[in-house]
């Protein structure tokens, strides 16, 4: 059956297509900081929002050393070691397919294909799954934190 304007209007009423958002029972989380503590002793503060006009990524990673800005939408990283100038790279002259998170399903798919089929194996490039999990656990655990009103996570507990 395909739909007709009768059975859209029909489905917006009776059904669960017509519900306000802010009346539905979704619970996911749509502005959060994760504020971490690693076991070198630095610290690690993720901001992330569901609501921006620009429609892409945007990472500042700030060290003691200097601090790098990548930005998805413009398809630029530019490194900038404190002291020094800046250097812009222009990330879309290294790939022509930047579709599924800027290229990176695709090379993930192709990484995760090359180390199960023996052609390469983990190294500075490739994570093992272990390694992987890792981020994984970090997710579980901000949303446990957040579901708990900000209550400090250790992930021994979240790793069990």
């Amino acid at each position: 059956m395909h739909p007709d304007g009768e059975s859209v209007r029909r489905a917006l009423e009776e059904g669960p297509y017509g519900r306000c958002v802010y009346y539905c029972d979704n619970n996911v989380v749509d502005h959060q900081v994760v504020n971490m503590n690693m076991t070198d002793g630095s610290t690690v503060s993720f901001t992330m929002c569901g609501f921006t006009a620009d429609c892409s990524r945007y990472a500042k990673l700030m060290g003691t050393k200097g601090q790098i800005i990548a930005d998805m939408g413009a398809n630029t990283i530019e490194v900038t070691p404190f002291g020094k100038d800046a250097e812009l790279i222009d990330v879309s002259r290294m790939a022509e397919d930047f579709s599924g998170h800027g290229g990176g399903d695709r090379g993930l798919v192709s990484a995760f294909l090359d180390l199960v089929t023996g052609e390469q194996s983990e190294d500075d490039t490739i994570s093992s799954v272990e390694r992987s999990l890792e981020s994984h656990y970090i997710a579980l655990a901000a949303e446990e934190s957040r579901r708990n009103g900000g209550a400090v996570i250790r992930m021994e507990q979240v790793r069990k």
